[in-house]
């Protein structure tokens, strides 16, 4: 019985080598998956201000289509916020005839064309018709095809899938609008309460990620989840001191994430607020423990807050009270 030749190129692959045979069926595969795509082209139009009556106009576009001789389509669009200006089928050198029509009250656009010129055979993307709108309000419109239908030159159908557009007027803006730590100056390994306000100043709602460093070692991280436009909300982040090293000055700050589309970026982060860790009984902040910080805790010894002797940097173990226990630490870090 003769040996069937695909059977033997096979073979000859399969001894070359399996990585070979991967790469050559994975080409195959993309190649055979290829569909044709019906989409709106510019997929996203971003305005971040209202200028109403402002013109731009988007594609029905078509590609890896293969005898495209005429198509009926629908898309929708939001009927507040744009207004159809104008339509023209394209391409001319393929004689474009046809009909449409457009529900102002409804936002619906239909479409029915046929090509009097050659069928259209492309894999590039090929414009099948411009529409012109107008800007009317702020808001947000889907580009919704549907009820699409493709036929070739023998009035057969020919499969394909739909990408929808979106036209955005509207500023989607998230900012951090304070950093404030609860004191300038502690004691390391002591913990730093810092208070951030975080602010939507854009048209919707968002949910996005707020960060909080010390330099730039983050200390906190907190979700926002659906803060309405123009609310603003306070997070508190505990930063225990232990992380760093004594005698140094840390600069807090603190940066919401990017929200999908946002006009303005230079507002998410917020720098502020420069905390002093010191070692331990350094009371008076020069940066070394001597009779001075003995002398400071002296003075404040017995005081609790509220008291006119009152210094919460004597108040070494952060008990509340200044006390003997926090003489003690001070001798216990003399040099």
């Amino acid at each position: 019985m003769p040996v069937n030749r695909k059977i033997i190129g096979i073979i000859a692959v399969l001894c070359v080598g399996i990585v070979p045979l991967t790469l050559a069926l994975w080409t195959l595969s993309t190649i055979e998956t290829q569909e044709t795509t019906l989409f709106i082209d510019p997929p996203t139009i971003i305005y971040d201000t209202l200028v109403v009556g402002k013109r731009f106009s988007i594609n029905i576009t078509v590609a890896n289509v293969t005898d495209l001789k005429g198509y009926e389509l629908k898309l929708g669009y939001n009927t507040a916020m744009l207004d159809v200006v104008s339509i023209v089928l394209l391409p001319e050198e393929n004689l474009p005839i046809g009909d449409f029509s457009i529900d102002d009250t409804s936002g619906i656009i239909w479409m029915n064309v046929t090509y009097d010129g050659s069928s259209i055979t492309t894999e590039e993307p090929v414009a099948l018709a411009s529409i012109t709108f107008k800007t009317m309000k702020r808001g947000q419109s889907p580009l919704h095809l549907y009820d699409t239908t493709l036929v070739n030159s023998s009035g057969g159908s020919i499969p394909h899938e739909t990408v929808d557009g979106m036209v955005l007027i509207l500023r989607r803006d998230v900012a951090i609008i304070d950093v404030a730590p609860s004191t300038d100056e502690t004691y390391v390994g002591r913990t730093v309460n810092v208070t951030v306000i975080a602010k939507n100043d854009g048209d919707v709602s968002e949910n996005f990620t707020v960060s909080a460093y010390h330099n730039d070692t983050l200390f906190g991280t907190h979700e926002v989840t659906n803060l309405a436009s123009g609310d603003n909300t306070t997070i508190i982040f505990s930063w225990n001191t232990s992380d760093v090293a004594a005698g140094h000055h840390y600069q807090l700050k603190a940066e919401a994430s990017t929200v999908p589309m946002e006009s303005n970026t230079t507002n998410n982060v917020f720098v502020d607020g420069l905390v002093k860790v010191k070692m331990i009984g350094d009371v008076n902040n020069d940066d070394k423990v001597d009779i001075n910080d003995l002398i400071a805790w002296d003075l404040a010894y017995g005081s609790s807050e509220g008291m006119l002797n009152w210094n919460p940097q004597a108040d070494i173990d952060g008990d509340g009270v200044v006390d003997k226990d926090d003489g003690v630490l001070i001798v216990q870090n003399y040099p």
